[in-house]
Parts: structure tokens; C-alpha cells; sequence
């Protein structure tokens, strides 16, 4: 009888809602991932707020035509019963490379990403009322909703943190966040991954794995794109370069069949998911700053990025 032991090591990357593991057995180099909840309680209520796990977990079995293509193949998977905890063994992407927040994607990375993503999108165009799992939630778009309720504490975040120029044109933020809300909900939903950004993604020989369906839901799927781009961009991207990756993703959903959408569309659409991503800072920003020095830095790079990009777009 073959040895059934399981060697687990954990992994060095810690996520803000699990633990992971490699797992091994002897003589097998070929490994697996385990994700677990997380042991930390702030980190568990949250979970059991967006009921993380029931949403990775309802996600994978949608997934299941793009297993070991563009998302990871989830051999088994369970949820406890309020979705806060739970387990997912899921196929090792290897050799791959995982991408880095701080230090951003290139615009050849961005691209690639764009074109996984989208044949995601294009697959589940329009495709909630007929979905095998309905009780993935409408999207939130990191709860943009609450903008307003945040704010304060976001406009007390140190100098470190937040210039004057940052704090100044934060009172914005939730009245372009209200228009874009109201948009959102006139215009084609899909499967979003609603936290797409370099730590997230995994580069193997000239593919990109999304990872990490945590928050997945119905929404926008322009949002995703904005959330990458805005946010991982290793440079500043001018419109032009935008829309370009914009074409890109537009061109992958044409190639999944999903008409009439011109492009016009699909460029308006991604306006919007900008100005959703304008929440993501506010929102998330302080808690990021007090997980650890790396969270701090991120936090950082949020802010530069999303507010950079607002203004950009003359959304600031």
C-alpha cells in the first residue's frame, strides 16, 4: 500500500483571511495547496461578515471549465455553515511565479492578465440568473457603499501615509462613488473576482492563474479590470496605454462570443470601475496599515495608485 501521509510546510505568504499550506508526500515532488481560515479573530469576523470561504468555495465549482487553465483545479473544498471557515485543497501552479503588489506589474503582465480574466468574464456574461450557484451575492465592489462611513477614519491616517492633496480631494470620493453605483447596476454583470491585483496572480509559462476567489461575485466586470490596473501598475499608464489593455480584455470577450458590446462601451464601462476603485483606499486602506510593515506598504501604494488614476481620468 502506497504511503497516503501528507507532508504540509507553510507557506512564507500569509493571506489576511487563511493560512496556506504546500502539501507533499515522500517521494512526490508534485505538491498541493491547502487553504485554512485564519487564526487571527479580526481577520475570522470579517470572514464570517463576506463568508469567505462558502464564496472561494461556490466560486471553484463555477470555475470548473477553466481548472488548470486559468484558475488553479480544485480537487475538494468545504465550508462551515456561516461560510467563515473552511478548506480548500486546490492544484499546485508550478513552476509560477506570484506577482508583487509593491512592486507592481509591467504593461506585458497587465495584458496577459487582461486576456485570463476576460475569458472568465466573457464565459459568465450575463449569466447570473441562469447560474448553478445563485447565492453568490451581487458585487460591493469593496464596499463601496460604506465610503461614506469610512472616510473619517481614513482622512486620520498619518502623513506617511496620506498628504494634504490626498486628504483634500478624499471629501470627493463619495459622491463620485454614488454616480458610479448607480450606473453599475444598469450594465451587464459577470463573475468578478472583486479583488484582482498582482498578489493574486500567478505567471507560469506564459499563463496567468487568478487566485484567491474570496470575494467573488456578480457586478461589473470592468471593475476587475480597473482594480488590476489601477492598482498593480508598476508605472503610471497614460489613457491611451489604458486603453489599449481596455482592447485587449474587449477583444477577448468579442472572441467569447459576448455581442453587441463595442468597445465604446467597454471603455465607459471601465471609467466606472475607476471610480469604484476610488472606495478601495478608504475602505480597506487603515486596516491594511495596521496588519504589518508590508500592509503599511501597500496601503501606500494604494492610495498613490487609485487616486492617481482618478485624477487621470478627471474623476479628482
Amino acid at each position: 500500500m502506497k504511503n497516503s501521509r501528507y507532508f504540509l510546510r507553510a507557506l512564507e505568504t500569509e493571506g489576511f483571511l487563511s493560512r496556506t499550506f504546500r502539501a507533499t508526500r515522500p517521494g512526490n515532488r508534485q505538491g498541493s495547496i491547502l487553504k485554512v481560515g485564519s487564526l487571527d479573530p479580526m481577520a475570522r469576523q470579517f470572514s464570517r461578515k463576506i463568508m469567505s470561504f462558502r464564496r472561494e468555495c461556490l466560486a471553484y465549482k463555477i470555475l470548473q471549465p477553466f481548472a488548470g487553465k486559468v484558475v488553479p483545479k480544485c480537487f475538494a473544498s468545504f465550508s462551515n455553515r456561516d461560510g467563515s471557515d473552511g478548506l480548500l485543497w486546490l492544484q499546485e501552479i508550478s513552476p509560477a511565479r506570484t506577482g508583487d503588489q509593491i512592486a507592481g506589474l509591467s504593461r506585458k503582465e497587465l495584458a496577459s492578465a487582461a486576456r485570463s480574466i476576460g475569458c472568465i468574464h466573457a464565459r459568465l456574461w450575463r449569466a447570473r440568473p441562469l447560474a448553478k450557484a445563485p447565492r453568490l451575492p451581487v458585487h460591493h465592489y469593496n464596499l463601496a457603499h460604506e465610503t461614506r462611513i469610512h472616510l473619517p477614519k481614513f482622512r486620520q491616517l498619518g502623513p506617511s501615509l496620506l498628504s494634504s492633496s490626498d486628504r483634500r480631494i478624499s471629501r470627493r470620493i463619495p459622491a463620485v462613488i454614488d454616480h458610479a453605483l448607480q450606473y453599475a447596476k444598469r450594465r451587464p454583470v459577470t463573475l468578478l473576482h472583486g479583488d484582482l491585483r498582482a498578489d493574486n496572480l500567478l505567471f507560469s509559462e506564459g499563463r496567468v492563474f487568478i487566485v484567491d476567489w474570496q470575494i467573488a461575485a456578480w457586478g461589473l466586470g470592468s471593475f476587475d479590470l480597473a482594480r488590476m490596473i489601477g492598482g498593480s501598475t508598476r508605472h503610471p499608464l497614460s489613457l491611451p496605454e489604458q486603453k489599449q489593455l481596455v482592447r485587449i480584455w474587449h477583444q477577448t470577450l468579442q472572441r467569447g462570443g459576448v455581442r453587441p458590446y463595442t468597445l465604446e462601451e467597454a471603455w465607459q464601462d471601465y471609467r466606472i470601475g475607476v471610480a469604484l476603485t476610488l472606495s478601495i483606499p478608504v475602505t480597506n486602506g487603515p486596516t491594511l496599515a495596521r496588519l504589518s510593515p508590508r500592509g503599511k506598504k501597500i496601503a501606500r501604494r494604494m492610495i498613490c495608485r487609485f487616486f492617481r488614476n482618478g485624477r487621470e481620468f478627471g474623476l479628482l
